[in-house]
């Protein structure tokens, strides 16, 4: 298999997949596929939905089928945070993309976190969401092709240390400011001819006889 061109983001919920993702994704001219809409889009519910009817081992199974079949290229994967549950998904993201771990201590997670359910988080019977995060922080870390800490970084920074970390060149942006510049100066200048207001353009365009006369009367 050649260079992969697929990235996949893995971390707890709040660990900003999403937001680094899109950035990432326009930063590298990639597609952004955030798999939790996709199982939404697939099953026609909300996530909170799918938990309710088929109860988190269900909803387990539906994520690990639905990311273990995922099929694209040059993207940015946003998978949700307990994809690294399913054996068949992740072993299949491995193969299809370079897998970055975004690391956040838990007080960060938790001070970012709202309502757990909302955001399709999963609580077994007398579990707390430190036991969640120290349950799936081995397994994120057994995945990641890199990990990137987060700490004290803004989005820029996270952005621009994977970049480095995968020796990516951000796509050039146009100069689409200089240009707009340019037509801008044209048509001010345009308008000073025809107005006058710019006397050599405005006597640059008298030809002939009537430039003589015009001249002449005015120096009268």
């Amino acid at each position: 298999m050649g260079r992969k061109t697929n990235i996949t983001l893995i971390g707890m919920p709040a660990s900003g997949k999403s937001s680094v993702g899109i950035v990432l994704a326009k930063r590298l001219g990639k597609k952004f596929v955030d798999t939790d809409i996709v199982i939404q889009e697939r099953y026609g519910k909300l996530l909170k939905e799918l938990i309710k009817e088929y109860g988190d081992d269900g909803f387990r199974k539906i994520e690990d089928e639905v990311n273990a079949s995922l099929d694209v290229t040059n993207s940015i994967i946003s998978p949700g945070g307990s994809v690294v549950y399913g054996t068949k998904a992740m072993e299949h993201l491995k193969e299809i993309s370079v897998v970055i771990y975004l690391e956040l201590s838990y007080t960060a997670i938790k001070s970012r976190l709202g309502d757990l359910r909302e955001r399709g988080i999963t609580l077994k019977e007398g579990q707390t969401l430190k036991d969640l995060y120290l349950e799936r922080t081995p397994l994120y870390e057994k995945y990641a092709d890199i990990t990137v800490n987060e700490m004290k970084k803004t989005l820029a920074n996270t952005i621009d240390e994977i970049c480095e970390m995968l020796g990516e060149k951000p796509r050039k942006k146009r100069n689409f400011k200089g240009r707009r510049l340019s037509k801008a100066k044209s048509k001010e200048k345009t308008a000073k001819e025809r107005s006058g207001k710019d006397g050599n353009s405005f006597k640059s365009g008298i030809q002939g006889k009537n430039k003589k006369r015009y001249f002449k009367k005015n120096e009268n």
